[in-house]
């Protein structure tokens, strides 16, 4: 496999625009009470679906604003990017099944991409609420009762967003739509617009005969406009994963087998944080650097090399310790959030 550049980074996650963030794997809190084999068809029909966005697929990404909502506004160009995408399960506990996505480009360059963990009837979530701050969320057992919960992390396994919803099969189709949530802006608008700060977002999730498509009803928030909050306007987006055969995965396979020792390392980190803080903040860069750009350097230090579990643990927590904001200087503008999806 060929080492990734940095220069080759920025090409292929402006290539991947849609998905991007920091994290770690999701803390199981809490999973069902049942067992998974004591939960049903419907639930084991609803793991088939969410497996079902495993293997080897082209992806186009295509978005497009549709309604300005402000006067004066002119909607933006649509943007299309096309790629390849290895969707691999990495852990698969019954009630939690987390898919790790892997960019691989024609020249064999290979990029860590955002991560997708599901879990059952969960009750408490990480949600973004402005600022490049997460906040936990709890939910009533209740509300959550048969529902699954979709939480994004981006391509540094930071958090980048989360939500629930219900898994539909009627008809034959196989399709899960969130709650509106918040995120934060895209990696395709992060560097080049600063008259919004909010994505408010639905996503779908459809399984189809050649694989799968993502839906998204976006719209675009700007918190801080004079006045008050605003909407500028409303987006489309449709991320569609169609199975092929044939094109060369192997560097992505052998890039998560050679640093996932390292990986498992940065997300039992944020596990830890996240137990320990109702509230995470990070800094954009440190010196000149961003988050992903230092742990993807390190991945590929310490990838394949004998490092014991502490030992990677104590640097990852150093490397981590600087872009993290102490959490009485998170801005908690996390309200609107809350009394939206409450």
């Amino acid at each position: 496999m060929k080492p990734l550049q940095l220069s080759a980074l920025a090409g292929l996650l402006a290539l991947a625009a849609c998905n991007a963030a920091t994290t770690k794997e999701q803390p199981p809190m809490p999973a069902a009470s049942a067992s998974a084999a004591e939960l049903g068809a419907e639930f084991e029909h609803d793991r088939q679906a969410i497996l079902a966005m495993a293997g080897e697929f082209e992806v186009t990404f295509r978005f497009e604003e549709t309604v300005a909502l402000q006067p004066g506004y002119k909607l933006h160009e649509p943007d299309r990017q096309q790629g390849h995408e290895l969707v691999m399960v990495i852990e698969d506990t019954g009630t939690h099944i987390a898919l790790q996505h892997i960019l691989v480009a024609k020249k064999g360059e290979v990029i860590k991409h955002w991560r997708q963990d599901w879990d059952y009837q969960r009750t408490a979530l990480w949600s973004y609420a402005g600022d490049a701050t997460w906040e936990r969320r709890q939910l009533d057992a209740a509300r959550v009762r048969g529902s699954w919960a979709q939480t994004v992390w981006q391509v540094d396994d930071s958090p980048r967003y989360a939500g629930i919803g219900k898994w539909d099969h009627a008809n034959g189709i196989s399709s899960w739509t969130s709650e509106q949530v918040w995120r934060p802006l895209p990696r395709r608008e992060y560097t080049t617009r600063s008259d919004y700060d909010v994505m408010l977002a639905v996503n779908r999730h459809t399984i189809t005969p050649t694989g799968w498509v993502q839906e998204e009803d976006n719209e675009k928030l700007d918190r801080k406009a004079a006045g008050g909050a605003r909407l500028l306007a409303e987006e489309i987006g449709l991320n569609s994963y169609q199975r092929i055969q044939g094109y060369d995965f192997k560097p992505g396979r052998d890039y998560l087998a050679r640093t996932q020792d390292y990986w498992r390392a940065v997300r039992a980190e944020w596990e830890q944080l996240l137990r320990d803080n109702s509230r995470v903040a990070l800094k954009p860069k440190v010196g000149e650097e961003r988050l992903y750009e230092t742990m993807f350097r390190q991945a590929d230090e310490l990838g394949g090399k004998a490092q014991t579990p502490e030992q990677l643990h104590a640097a990852v927590e150093k490397t981590l310790a600087p872009y993290l904001i102490p959490a009485q200087q998170a801005r908690a503008d996390s309200a609107p959030l809350l009394a939206r999806q409450n």
